[in-house]
């Protein structure tokens, strides 16, 4: 149905889709962990007004925290695709749906009492992904990304890649068949966290 014109367009509207209001940076946009880029909020927070989602995402927050999860991580970063959206033409952030949201409370309460305790912190850069993503991404067919239940992450602590394998399959040979943990450890730091299915690669 076609919009009828009922009045002219202000300027100040105008100046705002013409003139530059805000001068952002990249820095105010996007900050690099360990390497990777990673958005900041202030980017999430423009993705959460354009796409009309911020009582989603405030009663995903308020989910997780009736199930216990504290501020384990920053919760917007579980929404992050990846770190490759530049380059593959999707969107930067995903919503998961709520029958997933379990699935992703039980992975951070996992995080929360077993690894940040000995690791330290934690940044996600890559959390829910759509099927889209993670074809182009080169994901597992059956990716626990795309069920809202998988994590990878870098630490925020400087770690050798040795060091880091050893805490982390020893935290999995402890703790991993009673939280039914998927770890895996890839090249340098970044590693995969998961609660859907006790395995490691």
């Amino acid at each position: 149905m076609p919009i009828t014109t009922v009045a002219d367009v202000d300027k100040q509207t105008l100046d705002k889709i013409y003139q530059l209001d805000i001068k952002l940076t990249e820095e105010d946009l996007l900050v690099k962990v360990q390497g990777y880029p990673v958005p900041t909020y202030d980017a999430f927070h423009g993705w959460l007004i354009i796409n009309d989602v911020e009582d989603r995402y405030d009663e995903i927050t308020a989910f997780f925290a009736k199930q216990g999860v504290e501020k384990v991580i920053p919760i917007y970063l579980a929404m992050l695709q990846g770190t490759s959206w530049e380059m593959k033409g999707t969107s930067v952030f995903t919503f998961p749906e709520v029958d997933q949201w379990q699935s992703m409370a039980n992975t951070l309460i996992f995080l929360q009492q077993e690894i940040v305790p000995i690791i330290g912190d934690v940044i996600p850069v890559s959390g829910d992904r759509s099927d889209e993503y993670n074809r182009l991404a080169g994901g597992a067919g059956q990716s626990k990304h795309m069920q809202f239940c998988a994590l990878d992450m870098v630490p925020v602590k400087s770690y050798s890649r040795e060091e880091l394998m050893s805490k982390l399959k020893e935290i999995h040979s402890k703790v991993g068949q009673k939280y039914q943990v998927g770890l895996g450890i890839y090249g340098g730091i970044r590693f995969h966290i998961d609660t859907c299915g006790f395995r490691q690669w």
